[in-house]
């Protein structure tokens, strides 16, 4: 007795489609459930806490008193302070260094990346600063920057004691050496961040632009940036919105805005109007500027950017 061996079946169209339809839907439904936990953090610690502050900003909340509606008093009363102005005219001088927080990192990394000599000491040592507390750097220098610190002591014992000024109590010198401290902590990020991105070069090009005869600048200008230009884009947004609000604890360690309002910066004026005024409405009111302010800078920034690689790609 012989036996039939069954023909394999053969799917229809009309099933194939109904597979596929299942697959999509399988991935977009595992999209949304790891992408889920993401979009609730950000409401609930980014969204909701702005339009809290938003709302809050159209209060008058003196003190301990009852918050009464003011509609945009409290903006007209930011607008009209002189601390307000002179916070983000400090927050422009910042932004305006910014080359310097972009380029000497990727100098830095460039040189790591190179296999310089000593560079795993560098290594090292460039990221290390990064390590310590902002505040734990701000009580470090504020003894370092002191008119008889060892800097100014320094100075004077190498012949050059015209220069051992008093670096957190000048009107000019204050701000200069905020953003010095700032960016000594903060640019072994930096560092590390570029060379995440060098890490991913090809081989083949960095050693035919050696064998081309390219030196440092031209390997820098013309082969890393152009080849790593996301990572710059990257660091260039994060130092961006970074050096306005990574200030606070080396602000309130250093110079607590002063003297005057050299040093004030737009997230320190929040705390002081917020938490030793007791002005919520107006704390509210002027981190909304700040948000509104960095939100522009950002977004010129990531375009200028866009439309640089765009024109380099073509």
């Amino acid at each position: 007795m012989t036996s039939k061996v069954d023909a394999p079946l053969k799917s229809s169209p009309s099933d194939q489609r109904g597979w596929r339809r299942f697959a999509l839907r399988g991935d977009v439904i595992l999209g949304l459930v790891l992408v889920l936990p993401g979009v609730v953090l950000a409401i609930l610690f980014k969204l909701v806490p702005l339009l809290r502050a938003a709302w809050l900003s159209l209060f008058e909340t003196r003190g301990f008193e009852e918050p009464a509606f003011a509609w945009f008093a409290n903006y007209e009363s930011m607008l009209r302070d002189p601390t307000f102005i002179a916070a983000f005219r400090n927050a422009l001088l910042i932004f305006a260094t910014l080359p310097i927080w972009i380029f000497v990192p990727l100098i830095l990394a460039l040189l790591i990346f190179q296999r310089s000599p000593g560079w795993k000491v560098f290594r090292a040592v460039y990221f290390l600063p990064y390590m310590i507390a902002p505040i734990v750097v701000g009580i470090m220098f504020r003894q370092i920057l002191a008119p008889d610190g060892p800097l100014n002591a320094f100075l004077r014992m190498a012949g050059m004691a015209p220069l051992a000024i008093e670096w957190l109590n000048g009107a000019d010198s204050a701000l200069l050496s905020l953003v010095a401290v700032a960016f000594w902590s903060f640019f072994g990020l930096g560092v590390l961040t570029y060379l995440s991105g060098l890490a991913t070069l090809p081989e083949e090009v960095v050693e035919a632009a050696r064998l081309d005869g390219a030196g440092f600048w031209r390997l820098m200008i013309d082969i890393a940036i152009p080849l790593i230009r996301p990572v710059l884009g990257y660091w260039t947004v994060l130092c961006t919105s970074g050096m306005l609000i990574w200030m606070f604890p080396l602000i309130y360690a250093l110079t607590r805005g002063g003297p005057g309002s050299s040093t004030m910066l737009p997230e320190y004026l929040v705390f002081t109007t917020t938490f030793e005024f007791l002005n919520r409405g107006k704390g509210a009111a002027i981190g909304m500027a700040l948000f509104v302010f960095v939100a522009i800078v950002s977004a010129f920034v990531v375009r200028r950017m866009y439309m640089e690689g765009k024109g380099a790609a073509q």
